[in-house]
């Protein structure tokens, strides 16, 4: 349990980190260089939520809650390195995820993050199968379409947290983008079927 939960921290340091280089570049650049965290998350054997909610069998599912937890942490730890290299083009990218969040209504967060979820699954799906072109096009995509990706937003509501930003609304977006990723996440095998190969 120790590994799984040190493995689940570190995947959301890597994705945190990954935010912070987005919110430090933003756009197109920024968006593909996000890309380094699911690809370190997939290199390293890290446990990442939405990496796994797609995989993991049905009656595993209650890991899922740990290892979300065990992300968050690491988001919690990222945003801290965050406070000592934010800059004012931080600060206005983060307004603006944190404003189309927040504004969003909760099935519109649920729908959206749906796309994120079935992403990412086909991302790993793909990098399992040893393409990784999907990984490479897959998170620039739900970026800069603004679908939510529960653990970087979980990054970015600990950024807004420590900036005294925090409002009582991101943990329902959060719960929200949390449901959405998770049914995305599971789309490729409920279609699929049989030639899923987890």
């Amino acid at each position: 349990m120790r590994q799984f939960m040190s493995m689940s921290v570190f995947a959301g340091l890597l994705i945190g980190i990954a935010g912070l280089v987005y919110l430090r570049v933003g756009g197109l650049a920024g968006a593909v260089l996000f890309g380094f965290g699911l690809l370190s998350v997939i290199m390293c054997g890290a446990q990442l939520y939405t990496g796994k909610s797609g995989y993991l069998p049905y009656r595993e599912s209650w890991r899922l809650l740990p290892m979300l937890v065990g992300n968050a942490l690491g988001c919690l730890a990222a945003a801290y390195i965050t406070t000592y290299v934010a800059t004012d083009f931080v600060a206005d990218n983060l307004d603006k995820i944190l404003a189309a969040r927040l504004s969003a209504s909760w099935h519109g967060l649920v729908v959206t993050s749906i796309g994120t979820g079935m992403i990412m699954t086909l991302s790993v799906y793909g990098a399992r199968k040893g393409h990784y072109l999907p990984l490479l096009f897959g998170v620039p995509l739900f970026i800069l379409c603004g679908l939510p990706h529960c653990v970087a937003d979980a990054y970015y509501y600990s950024v807004a947290l420590l900036a005294g930003k925090a409002e009582v609304a991101m943990l329902g977006a959060w719960a929200w983008a949390i449901v959405g990723n998770y049914i995305g996440c599971n789309l490729p095998r409920w279609f699929m079927g049989d030639k899923f190969e987890g």
